[in-house]
Formats: C-alpha cells, sequence, structure tokens
C-alpha cells in the first residue's frame, strides 16, 4: 500500500493511526514535500555534569544549550543525575498509561497546548491538516509540587512513580 492512502477515514479525536492499527499512511500524517526537512538534524548531547563544574565548563555548557535551544528546540542530556531506576519506573508506568483504554485517555484529550496535562497526537488534533505520527502525553513538572496534582489518577502508580 502506498503512503498517504488509506481506505479508512481517520479522526485524531477518536482514534491515533496506532490505536487503530492501520496497515498505510493516512493522508493527514504526509508533510507535504515543500515542508520536510532538507538535511538530518545533529541533535546536541549536553552534558549536564559540566554545570557542577568552573566556571569555563560551565559557561560552556550554558552556551550549548542556548545553541541548541535555539537552532532546533532540543537536546539530549546526559550526567543528568537522575538513576536509571527511576527512569525505568517513568517508563513503565507511562507505557501503562498508554495500554488504558481510549475512553481513559480521552479523559486528559485536549488542544490548549498551555493545559499543565494533555494527551493528544499533534499540536491541535482534529484541527491541523497534517498530523504528527505519534502519540503523547504532557505534563508540567517543575516544581514538581504544583503540579502532580493534576497528573493522571490512573494507572494508580502513575504519580508514585
Amino acid at each position: 500500500m502506498e503512503f498517504g492512502r488509506c481506505s479508512s477515514s481517520f479522526s485524531a479525536i477518536l482514534d491515533s493511526a496506532q490505536e487503530k492499527g492501520l496497515s498505510c499512511v493516512p493522508q493527514e500524517y504526509v508533510i507535504p514535500t515543500l515542508h520536510r526537512p532538507k538535511d538530518y538534524a545533529n541533535v546536541a548531547v549536553i552534558d549536564m555534569g559540566a554545570l557542577k563544574h568552573g566556571s569555563p565548563t560551565r559557561s560552556c555548557a550554558i552556551q550549548q544549550l542556548r545553541d541548541a535551544s535555539h537552532r532546533l528546540g532540543f537536546f539530549q542530556v546526559v550526567n543528568h543525575g537522575v538513576s536509571e531506576s527511576v527512569i525505568d519506573d517513568a517508563v513503565f508506568v507511562a507505557s501503562k498509561f498508554f495500554e488504558l483504554p481510549r475512553k481513559e485517555k480521552m479523559k486528559l484529550m485536549s488542544n490548549d497546548v498551555f493545559k499543565p496535562v494533555r494527551y493528544g497526537t499533534s499540536l491541535k488534533d482534529g484541527i491541523d491538516k497534517v498530523q504528527f505520527w505519534r502519540v503523547f502525553l504532557k505534563h508540567y513538572a517543575h516544581p514538581l509540587k504544583d503540579w502532580i496534582h493534576f497528573w493522571p489518577q490512573n494507572p494508580s502508580d502513575y504519580r508514585e512513580s
């Protein structure tokens, strides 16, 4: 089957492409050629451990963060100090959230990009003509005490993990 040609219609509000188990790429996920990146991005790797060192090393790390944020808007961090077990627990409980029935996840569906907790598949689900091939759960986290009460209560261990 060709990309962009799919006999079934798709509504991001009702189901994500992943949840529907589609065997093709729906047209709303095909980015027009003119809007596709011309080059592959070189993702910056920022050593957060350098922020703990003396002035020249710290200044260099801050400059790398600034440059990466302006150039691409994202970066990879290493030596951040978060233990592997904490990361593993967070990934595990997040996967449990995505395994919930659609009706449960839809409780957090929103097109409001400023909402502190938001489930979706694109920036404006059902509105944007081109959708992103992803499903996400976004929530604010810093400072944790200000936001954790907004986080999902299902799965029951989500907030704890």
